[in-house]
């Protein structure tokens, strides 16, 4: 059972870790090469400093040893004279492959042989109990000393070996006794390893409740203590029994007391971090060694708690660079890439990246933002961190401290949603100090801090802030009459309602003198520039004025929504030079760059080159009428549609114009034609064949009889050069498109125009015969010449033939490949002369008589004549 001693230590190990079924391992158990003979020795003299007067203590224990043979379980011994206690527990354990920190262990919690002063020689004898049973006498052939001790180690081996001794074997669950009395029952134990079964083996009691709570001490009637004092002696002497402490962290664990120490005993076994390092948890704190340094620091208390809540150094912290410091009423921590502090009677609190450089520029928990109250949190656009007297934000912006009346006005105006993320930290100005957001602003001043927040604030940080028109404010946001919000700044005001969140400056003075936003309307858009130019939409109304100290024009009504609605003073109207007035029926308004007419055709704005045509042609009372359509830009002017006709403009001052109206005007626009016209050359005329109009590449025929049509282009070109409508007539139809040419009639005259073949006119009959046979769509295709005449009549060739007309009256075809040769032969003027007959099929061969012969198509595909 092993009794209670005087240990002459002071409890240190924790028994609330003792685990019965794993009270040692047995890596640490048989470990032979923890201590040296003459480390032994040392820790023998550090427990007894001076021994009773005739006695022997174990420090100063010697004897001569005998030999022992070599056996499967020990590798035998070399006796030898005079050799002390520390040398035999040294020579046994490395015989016996046993730790000999176990045989220290055993000799306190049996004889208490290592502290004992006036000790016995029979406690010599018995050293270890070895032979001894709780039950029975001693066996006298394990007295003495080296007997006890290379005895006790041979006996561990074969209890190691598990052949002879079953009982408590590992890996099964036993029921173990925790007393010799059996009244006092028994308990199942899991026995985990071959060390803890050897000495259960060796002391077949596990402690009870009692004994573990006793410490070193007596616990009740069922209690008892081999195993118990074994645990608690090891832990005490040597650290854990279970895990190792070895490298940097054994160093350091032992120059802090060891298990004795603030980190107390491991708790777990040290962890190698790949590429990273090494860490070690015990009963007092975690040690880190960083890998490629020599530095080894404790984590412990609240800085541990801390360290693991934000998840060790795979944190922002990353590894410990210092051990605990004190410093004004609390303590910190250094990391890699961080601190954590803690004050008496609160929790440790973590400061990383990017946090922790801004906080050391402030001068740390020294400087303004004082001590941390809280570790860092993720917001929707970064992250915070609170301090006792402010906080830090980190944003895509950058990293800013807040003080703490700042940050308190962030929060209780809503924060984020209503101001966004800081943009800057404190900054000083005219006014006093402000903070810029990203959707927001803080003014401090003299009475105090004034927000710019919400949709006012989002408008403003959109704006440029301070920066903008707008400047500073002077005073907070407040409700107006209408039902819509404003706030003052040095610059103007920002409105806020249904049409959304717009700055008034530049017209500031003006809407004043309107009656403001609840008479005159709240601001629709931001204020447009162009140059000299501005104006500002209010819903359907709109204030512009051409320079900054010009006088301020309202455009209203349907006027003013189309000016909006056409940009304004970067519109080509540019700024209004007068206010609107009626007009005859309808609203007319001056700009810069012409007028915006309104009628019951519509709203549309009349660049001023049109509106000095419509000027000097009558007005809208005249048959041009009013607007009906948009201006269209031409290449150098501008084109527009009214209810009576099409105006058309050059932009240059003295640049050509010109009306289209009544009929000439419908057939324009019908074909679409203006683009390839040009400019009308002179007024619509009527002519004994109907109207007429000529324009600078084209005319334009209403006649009498004959469909509406645009002459223009090549065809034109011919037209003209023939004489025009006196030679040719009046056109009876629009032009045809035919392939890639064009075809037109007129009265006397076709004209035929193909970018291949050209452009050729054809009349009389030969235009008659060519019509028959399909025009450019039939067997001779297109013109190539025009109609000449030659000797005995007239002739036309064309891609596929050619048509003659005699003086008589008889026309004659020659086409095909009869055609071609005939031409080949010098056609009329050749040996064949003029054709005598159309092409015939006879016989089988195609020919065709002329004047001087028959041109026969062979077989063979060879002509001949006959």
């Amino acid at each position: 059972m092993n009794a209670t001693v005087s240990t002459g230590v002071a409890r240190s190990a924790n028994l609330a870790l003792f685990r019965a079924g794993n009270i040692i391992s047995d890596a640490t158990f048989f470990n032979s090469t923890t201590m040296s003979a003459g480390q032994i020795d040392s820790f023998f003299r550090s427990k007894v400093g001076a021994c009773q007067s005739g006695y022997v203590c174990l420090k100063d224990y010697r004897q001569n040893t005998p030999n022992r043979p070599a056996d499967k379980y020990c590798n035998g011994y070399s006796g030898a004279g005079n050799e002390s206690a520390a040398t035999i527990i040294y020579r046994v354990a490395q015989a016996c492959g046993i730790n000999p920190q176990v045989f220290i262990v055993m000799l306190q919690k049996e004889q208490g042989l290592i502290t004992h002063t006036w000790p016995s020689s029979w406690r010599y004898d018995m050293a270890l109990g070895q032979g001894c049973p709780d039950t029975a006498p001693c066996d006298p052939a394990y007295a003495g000393f080296f007997y006890q001790i290379y005895g006790a180690g041979r006996q561990m081996k074969i209890y190691a070996e598990g052949r002879y001794f079953t009982y408590y074997a590992p890996g099964k669950t036993w029921n173990i006794q925790y007393h010799p009395n059996t009244a006092c029952g028994r308990a199942p134990v899991y026995v985990e390893n071959i060390a803890t079964a050897a000495l259960y083996y060796y002391t077949p009691y596990q402690p009870n409740i009692a004994a573990l709570r006793a410490g070193y001490g007596t616990g009740d009637a069922c209690s008892s203590y081999g195993n118990r004092n074994f645990y608690q002696y090891f832990v005490d002497w040597f650290g854990s029994t279970t895990y190792e402490v070895v490298g940097g962290l054994a160093t350091y664990w032992s120059s802090q007391g060891g298990g004795s120490g603030p980190l107390g005993q491991p708790t777990g076994a040290m962890t190698t971090w790949p590429n990273e390092g090494w860490s070690q948890p015990f009963t007092g704190g975690d040690v880190f060694q960083k890998i490629g340094t020599t530095n080894v620091h404790a984590v412990r208390g609240e800085f541990k708690a801390e360290y693991g809540r934000v998840n060790g150094f795979r944190s922002g912290l990353g590894w410990p660079t210092g051990d605990q410091v004190g410093v004004a009423g609390g303590l910190y921590q250094d990391f890699q890439n961080g601190r954590i502090y803690t004050k008496a009677g609160t929790t440790g609190v973590a400061i990383a990246a990017p946090m922790f450089a801004e906080h050391e520029a402030q001068r740390n928990i020294f400087g303004t933002l004082g001590w941390p109250k809280a570790r860092a949190y993720l917001t929707a656009d970064g992250s915070r961190q609170d301090f006792d007297s402010g906080s830090i934000f980190a944003n895509a912006a950058g990293v800013f401290t807040l003080p703490a009346d700042i940050v308190t006005a962030y929060d209780r105006a809503g924060g984020l949603t209503q101001l966004g993320s800081p943009t800057s930290a404190v900054v000083s100005d005219s006014l006093g100090q402000h903070v810029s957001f990203t959707a927001g602003w803080i003014q401090r001043n003299g009475s105090g801090l004034t927000l710019v927040k919400g949709a006012l604030g989002k408008s403003y940080a959109a704006l440029g802030a301070a920066s903008s028109a707008l400047g500073t404010p002077t005073g907070a946001e407040r409700l107006l009459p209408g039902g819509g919000w404003t706030q003052s700044f040095t610059g103007g005001a920002l409105y806020h309602s249904s049409y959304g969140t717009f700055s008034v400056t530049g017209f500031a003075a003006e809407l004043a003198v309107l009656g403001g936003v609840d008479v005159f309307g709240y601001p629709s858009a931001e204020a447009v520039v162009d140059g000299t130019r501005s104006s500002q939409q209010f819903g359907s109304r709109t204030i512009a004025k051409a320079t900054p100290s010009g006088g301020a024009y309202v455009t209203t009504g349907a006027i003013g929504a189309h000016y909006a609605a056409s940009g304004g003073v970067k519109s080509v109207l540019g700024a209004p030079i007068a206010k609107e007035r009626s007009h005859n029926g309808g609203w007319v308004q001056d700009f810069e760059g012409g007028r915006i007419l309104h009628s019951g055709y519509g709203t549309y704005s009349v660049p001023t080159p049109i509106a000095k045509v419509l000027d000097a042609n009558g007005g809208v009372l005249s048959r041009i009428g009013w607007p009906v359509a948009a201006a269209v830009a031409t290449s150098d002017g501008w084109r527009q549609d009214f209810s009576g006709g099409t105006l058309l403009a050059a932009s240059a001052s003295g640049g050509k114009s010109g009306v289209v109206v009544g009929g000439i005007v419908n057939t324009v626009r019908a074909y679409n034609a203006f683009a390839e016209l040009g400019y009308p050359s002179e007024r619509e005329n009527l002519t004994a064949n109907g109207w007429r109009q000529r324009f600078d590449t084209g005319t334009v025929f209403v006649p009498n009889g004959y469909a509406p049509s645009v002459v223009s282009g090549s065809i034109h070109e011919l037209y003209l050069k023939l004489g025009g409508e006196a030679v040719t007539g009046v056109p009876t139809g629009p032009a045809t498109k035919v392939g890639a040419g064009r075809m037109q009639d007129l009265q006397v005259f076709g004209i035929y125009s193909n970018p291949t073949t050209g452009t050729w006119q054809s009349n009389g009959l030969i235009r008659d015969r060519y019509r028959a046979l399909g025009g450019p769509a039939g067997v001779l295709g297109w013109p190539t010449e025009s109609l000449a005449t030659v000797q005995g009549g007239w002739r036309q060739h064309f891609t596929g033939g050619a048509i003659y007309s005699t003086s008589g009256g008889v026309l004659l075809t020659v086409k095909g490949a009869i055609g071609a040769e005939y031409v080949a032969r010098g056609a009329e003027g050749g040996a064949l002369g003029w054709p005598a007959a159309n092409e015939a099929l006879v016989g089988g061969l195609w020919s065709q008589r002329f004047q001087n012969g028959t041109l026969v198509l062979k077989a063979d595909g060879t002509f001949e004549v006959r």
